[in-house]
């Protein structure tokens, strides 16, 4: 599966609220395709898709790790992450 591919198929479990199978799609795109441009966004979206699931410690490392690894990503991106992170009381 592409990177397209697999970040959609963990867009559409989100929109579902599968979040453990959207997670483990988040995951696979990011950890398969590392370099893909949508890396950041499936790291946010594997945040948000922890959160549902209850697991919102992992939530907020992986909002550090994107916000730490990906400065450069989008601004509408990194400033989820931020929002996110003050959701899920990370700071």
């Amino acid at each position: 599966m592409t990177a397209n591919a697999q970040h959609w198929l963990g867009e559409s479990l989100l929109a579902q609220r599968q979040y453990e199978n959207a997670a483990q799609a988040f995951l696979k795109s990011y950890t398969d395709f590392p370099e893909s441009e949508l890396a950041p966004e499936s790291l946010l979206k594997l945040g948000t898709a922890l959160t549902g699931m209850g697991n919102a410690p992992a939530a907020c490392e992986t909002y550090e790790q994107l916000l730490a690894n990906f400065q450069f990503a989008a601004p509408a991106v990194l400033e989820q992450a931020k929002v996110q992170q003050k959701r899920d009381n990370c700071l």
